[in-house]
């Protein structure tokens, strides 16, 4: 089989998603790609959208949420007649997707993890245009505004079965919606032990461990968190990962010099290992982060979400017992060391992690394709004896 993945960029988690996708598809012996859905377009607006999208919720968050709210509540205004502007806009883009399609297919399979190219796929399937299974993937725990106007795809991949009803609600048919999870790396799927992951990073068994996370957004609150926690650790290490953000990291360096408790860790391929190996996660409540940490059952602190989708990505996983959470900063610190002194609290949310974890998901979603490619075969091979039959 091949597979396109059409992934969209803001942030990183759509893109983190649609590599998981295409992993596991190469790992299954096939062909797949991840093609940035705006870049077809132009990459320019890409870049300028991602640029714009990151500026905002790193320097004026309440903006941003500002904004994700009124286009939940206009969402509600936009019917099948009447489409919403990042429709039209995904329709435009729909043109240059032909393009692709025709010069790269054809393609067994189209996989969204984002809506402004679900919405080109549900506009392409409303005009006969020939495509063939397509599946729209949610990368947080909450329904995103204008996600009606996907109805045409095949099949939507949702974070969690507890979501299906909202769904539905918002005119999504049931039939179509599958519980699978986010899709995250094959690399969280053959985890080691406690002990193995410490002995590889280089800690004893007996430290009490923090893993503090962040990246190119929140630069600010990551420095402002670390220096308010490090009186507090007592015998207890930190660890911070700083991922691409050099100048956080450089910061942080200069800050905890000499400071043998704090362990600065800029990009890294290990975060596995580092989330096994720790006590307590302090992160943001991204979905893709945050549903990584549930399949390595890593009892977490939530911290400030950005408004928007990781409001309710807090709200999911502290209702169901996932993690504690607060947006202060001098709350947050409480809790993680109130987890961090208690095994019996971190025993209990262990346990309700594993009821939420979706280990599988970019698995499920590649069979979902492959199951589709075999009925239509069997289809068109019924179908052409018939036809011998006449």
């Amino acid at each position: 089989m091949k597979i396109l993945i059409l992934s969209f960029k803001a942030g990183e988690g759509h893109n983190s998603a649609a590599k998981a996708i295409l992993e596991r598809v190469k790992h299954e012996g096939h062909e797949g790609e991840v093609v940035d859905f705006l870049g077809l377009f132009s990459d320019k607006i890409s870049n300028f959208v991602n640029v714009s999208y990151v500026g905002m919720v790193k320097h004026v968050p309440l903006l941003f949420g500002a904004l994700y709210k009124f286009s939940a509540g206009a969402s509600y205004c936009f019917s099948r007649k009447m489409r919403s502007p990042l429709y039209l806009d995904s329709a435009i883009v729909a043109k240059r997707l032909c393009a692709y399609l025709e010069e790269h297919g054809p393609y067994d399979g189209i996989i969204a993890t984002h809506l402004m190219p679900a919405q080109a796929l549900a506009h392409l399937k409303k005009h006969n245009y020939p495509l063939p299974v397509t599946v729209a993937v949610a990368t947080d725990y909450t329904h995103y505004p204008f996600w009606q106007e996907v109805l045409m795809c095949d099949y939507y991949v949702v974070p969690h079965e507890g979501l299906i009803p909202t769904y539905v609600k918002r005119g999504l048919p049931e039939e179509k919606l599958r519980p699978f999870g986010i899709p995250i790396s094959m690399r969280f799927l053959d985890l080691p032990t406690k002990e193995e992951a410490r002995a590889h990073l280089g800690f004893d068994n007996d430290t009490p461990l923090f893993l503090v996370m962040g990246g190119s957004m929140g630069a600010g609150s990551m420095r402002r968190f670390t220096k308010r926690l490090y009186p507090k650790l007592g015998g207890a290490h930190m660890i911070i990962i700083c991922g691409k953000n050099d100048s956080l990291r450089l910061s942080l360096e200069k800050h905890f010099a000499g400071a043998d408790n704090v362990h600065i860790v800029g990009f890294t391929t290990e975060i596995p290992q580092y989330m096994v190996a720790c006590d307590v996660l302090y992160t943001k409540p991204g979905g893709l982060s945050s549903s990584e940490a549930l399949v390595c059952r890593i009892p977490m602190v939530h911290t400030a979400p950005i408004p928007g989708c990781e409001s309710d990505n807090f709200r999911f996983f502290t209702k169901k017992g996932c993690s504690l959470g607060a947006k202060r900063i001098r709350k947050q610190i409480r809790y993680g060391l109130q987890l961090i002194r208690s095994p019996e609290r971190r025993m209990e949310m262990r346990v309700e992690q594993a009821k939420c974890s979706k280990t599988y998901s970019s698995l499920n979603i590649f069979k979902l394709v492959e199951e589709y490619r075999k009925e239509q075969d069997a289809k068109a091979a019924q179908s052409s004896e018939e036809n011998v039959n006449v």
